[in-house]
């Protein structure tokens, strides 16, 4: 399970760094007039709109997972203060998942130029 979590961290974190790395391998093509940056140009396009979808997904995820402890907290805590706690969780769940939404809704009405 450990080795899972690693390799889902790992993925993620190269799915935020990919698109600026090839951005900046385009910046150094384009200066030396290489055929390739355009080839370039667009599989950076292709890593960003990877990263809008999986970041999208994951904020609905997190933001379901949030309201969901939310709840559970309210529900199995008896002090009052701790599900007071819980009861803040719920909206701020409830808004990252929107934002989630929101992004996807976003990513699905862009159009390619092409």
């Amino acid at each position: 399970m450990g080795t899972l979590i690693s390799l889902l961290a790992y993925f993620l974190i190269a799915i935020a760094v990919a698109p600026l790395l090839l951005l900046c391998l385009y910046v150094l093509a384009s200066h030396f007039q290489l055929r390739l940056a355009e080839r370039i140009l667009d599989a950076a396009m292709q890593l960003l709109k990877l990263q809008w979808l999986s970041a999208g997904l994951l904020n609905i995820v997190g933001g379901l997972a949030l309201g969901a402890l939310g709840v559970w907290m309210i529900l199995h805590f008896e002090p009052l203060p701790q599900r007071l706690l819980g009861a803040l969780l719920v909206p701020f769940g409830l808004w990252r998942a929107f934002r989630g939404a929101a992004l996807l809704g976003a990513f699905s009405r862009t159009r390619d130029p092409r």
